[in-house]
């Protein structure tokens, strides 16, 4: 083969390529303004509304128990996530994760939950912290403050759901109180 063959041969191959290759759709984003910053919260797909519910970024904005963020991918949403932009950044070391779909212990079951949550932020910090599987909030405490300007919680395992494989999360507050008085 000839170098002027292979030259179009490898034109052809990356043509092809980005013509198959889907474009990752656009980040939806809800914005909360608070005492300390503007948080946004920007998730990385969304299951698309049953009914009434929406599965949107606007619950983490909402703080409504009964309503969740659910991937909106195939399977159980591994690297889907929820990133927190702060503006301006805020030392932050504590957040409140409230796991599943809480609205019902029955939609609880039937969903998939957060088993293994990775932790990314802007400053550096990563970090893969274990989940339990039950409708309490827990605390998910950081081993030092960190001051980004954002935080990412992406799935990296899940509890899988009776009836489904939509991985959901009821809430993730930061606590920008406690280092930011």
């Amino acid at each position: 083969m000839n170098l002027r063959t292979a030259a179009v041969l490898a034109v052809c191959c990356v043509l092809m390529a980005s013509a198959t290759a889907q474009p990752k759709p656009k980040e939806e984003c809800a914005t909360q303004n608070g005492q300390f910053a503007e948080v946004r919260f920007c998730v990385s797909s969304v299951l698309p509304p049953e009914g009434e519910n929406k599965h949107g970024p606007e619950i983490f904005v909402e703080n409504d128990e009964k309503k969740a963020w659910c991937e909106g991918v195939t399977g159980y949403g591994h690297n889907e996530g929820v990133t927190l932009h702060f503006k301006p950044a805020v030392r932050v070391q504590e957040f409140s994760f409230a796991n599943g779909y809480q609205k019902s212990d029955e939609t609880f079951a039937n969903n998939s939950r957060v088993k293994n949550l990775r932790i990314q932020t802007s400053d550096g910090f990563a970090a893969v912290v274990t989940v339990p599987d039950t409708k309490d909030a827990h605390t998910i405490k950081l081993p030092r403050p960190v001051k980004p300007q954002w935080v990412r919680f992406s799935i990296a395992e899940v509890y899988p759901g009776a009836r489904g494989a939509d991985t959901c999360i009821s809430a993730i507050l930061p606590n920008l109180e406690q280092l930011n008085n």
